[in-house]
């Protein structure tokens, strides 16, 4: 999938594409073996398994010690539905999901943020307003719901998504396998006190100095847009790869319009009939 095909494709189709087998529409956090224990895709070396890394800090992340619990089932789906939150069969909102709050206070409070480092066009922006992810980035929690990780904003950065999957892939993942319901493990999470990704911290360092990862990633750049370095951060870029995906949300909205109309229009054609009808019953 090249990196345009990437941009105007839905998360969904993303992950079914990435993941060819059983858990294809499942999450990082819900891959599972055969005795319930948590299963990642992909390739872990030893060092990955056992948290030693090459690195301290990767993307602007400082690898930081906390317990990791995997709550109960039931826990993970109300956090899950929490940070979601609830639509109506016509994506009407119900509750709104903490990601939507966190989302509107960026683009309320953090715009020129947005635009400094992630290149966000007004139009992106807008969309964060009315609680929408930026197309090819994440709301990513710094400890996961799967680990016993909050819904708060403090627990949220906005990240491109190849830097989010490379969390998740090369760090997290291999340290949590066979990790079961019930089950706490020391473990090394990629963390920072900042809400917004910023793509000059891309990078793997240690004591301030770059440095090579100790491991082959899982994560290809080449599915990915190119949304994560200095040189790919620009309002006019963002404006002109995003163009064809503006497009396609102008002609969506321009048909549920059109819909709506269609069915305001039948329902008004049909009000003399069913007045006729009353009139005729009490006749």
């Amino acid at each position: 999938m090249s990196n345009k095909e990437y941009l105007y494709t839905s998360r969904e189709e993303i992950k079914a594409n990435a993941n060819n087998n059983a858990n294809a529409n499942a999450t990082p956090h819900q891959y599972h073996d055969e005795n319930g224990g948590f299963l990642p895709d992909g390739v872990h070396n030893q060092d990955q398994r056992d948290g030693n890394f090459s690195f301290d800090t990767i993307h602007g992340l400082k690898l930081k010690e906390v317990q990791y619990t995997v709550p109960s089932k039931e826990e993970r789906t109300a956090k899950r539905e929490e940070f979601n939150g609830v639509k109506d069969e016509q994506g009407n909102v119900i509750v709104e999901g903490m990601r939507s709050k966190f989302l509107k206070m960026l683009a309320n409070e953090h715009a020129d943020l947005l635009v400094e480092r992630l290149g966000l066009t007004e139009r992106d922006i807008e969309g964060m307003r009315q609680g929408y992810t930026p197309n090819g980035f994440n709301v990513h929690h710094k400890l996961a719901l799967h680990g016993g990780g909050k819904n708060e904003f403090s627990n949220f950065i906005l990240t491109p998504l190849y830097t989010h999957d490379q969390w998740h892939k090369d760090v997290m993942d291999a340290q949590l396998i066979g990790i079961r319901e019930g089950d706490t493990r020391t473990v090394k999470i990629p963390y920072t006190d900042e809400m917004i990704y910023d793509p000059k911290q891309f990078g793997f360092t240690k004591e301030n100095q770059p440095v090579q990862p100790n491991y082959v990633s899982n994560v290809d750049p080449a599915n990915y847009p190119e949304l994560y370095k200095p040189e790919h951060i620009s309002v006019a870029k963002r404006q002109k790869d995003m163009a064809g995906f503006y497009a396609y949300l102008d002609r969506k909205a321009q048909e549920r319009q059109q819909a709506l109309q269609n069915n305001a229009a039948k329902k008004q054609k049909s009000l003399p009939v069913r007045k006729f009808m009353k009139s005729r019953q009490r006749d």
